[in-house]
């Protein structure tokens, strides 16, 4: 049985989704000889393509340390908001670099500009679960973001891990376009009832090189695809602060949001282009 066989029978099927082509990137000619390798040498390359993308702009990539404790805790302090400074302790760092991986990027001097974090679990398969996605103001608009996440991905499909889960706001808007629209994520679960955590979206992507590749949104597509389909039958558009609706939507289950959609008339709050479950696990 080959690996990609083996995650197909394992993973529950609502996390082996693929979106339709009619919305999703097409692939350039690197991509697709990319897929051509075998996994090892994918994992290689692609990894090799970031690090060298990411020394393009005069910064560097490497693995977290124990060292990095404090700087990487004093650089989240500085940019996250404040209620969520709590979900990660240095202790939480500790854990992560020990027993999953720390991405951190940094200028010629050493600074802390950009990191995330993650954490192997094993359940039915292998998870890699992922937090603390973040980049310095000054790196906006040169994909940072996109990079380390992919990269991640990359890390734990080296180690094994078989699918990629993560927990966040569902007003982190930013967070939720780089995972879902720039990466290929799915939310597939809205918890409205977590009081502790908020109102919040459980999305994940499985650990293939297909899904790393075909996934990835286009805006262009979607906006055509919405002039030549019929909205409640054929996709949703569901404002970003209508969380009844979401919570409709999630509970009924016909539904899954597979885009954020920038909103220009709408100030910063974007809205979620939701496609029927049967169109996501269909190909």
């Amino acid at each position: 049985m080959s690996s990609r066989e083996s995650v197909m029978t394992e993973i529950q099927p609502e996390y082996m989704f693929v979106k339709p082509h009619s919305i999703c990137k097409k692939l350039s000619e690197w991509e697709k000889n990319l897929l051509l390798l075998n996994k090892s040498d994918f994992i290689k390359a692609y990894k090799e393509r970031i690090e060298d993308e990411i020394n393009s702009y005069g910064l560097s990539l490497r693995t977290a340390e124990l060292s990095d404790i404090d700087p990487v805790y004093d650089f989240i302090v500085s940019r996250f908001k404040k209620e969520y400074l709590d979900d990660v302790s240095r202790y939480d760092l500790f854990r992560f670099i020990e027993y999953g991986h720390g991405l951190i990027v940094e200028d010629e001097k050493k600074e802390i500009l950009g990191c995330l974090f993650e954490v192997g679990y094993e359940k039915a398969v292998k998870i890699s679960y992922s937090i603390r996605l973040g980049i310095d103001e000054k790196l906006k608009g040169k994909g940072l973001g996109k990079l380390l996440t992919v990269y991640s991905c990359l890390l734990a499909m080296e180690r094994g891990s078989e699918l990629k889960i993560g927990l966040i706001d569902i007003t982190n808007y930013v967070s939720l376009h780089i995972h879902v629209n720039q990466v290929g994520w799915l939310i597939h679960k809205f918890y409205h009832d977590l009081s502790s955590l908020g109102l919040s979206f459980e999305f994940s992507l499985p650990l293939t090189p297909e899904a790393l590749l075909k996934n990835r949104v286009d805006q262009d597509k979607i906006r055509e695809f919405i002039k030549t389909h019929a909205e409640g039958k054929d996709y949703l558009i569901l404002q970003g602060d209508d969380t009844a609706k979401i919570k409709s939507v999630y509970e009924i289950g016909k539904f899954k949001i597979a885009a954020i959609l920038k909103d220009e008339t709408n100030g910063d709050k974007p809205s979620f282009f939701a496609l029927p479950s049967n169109m996501l696990y269909s190909e």
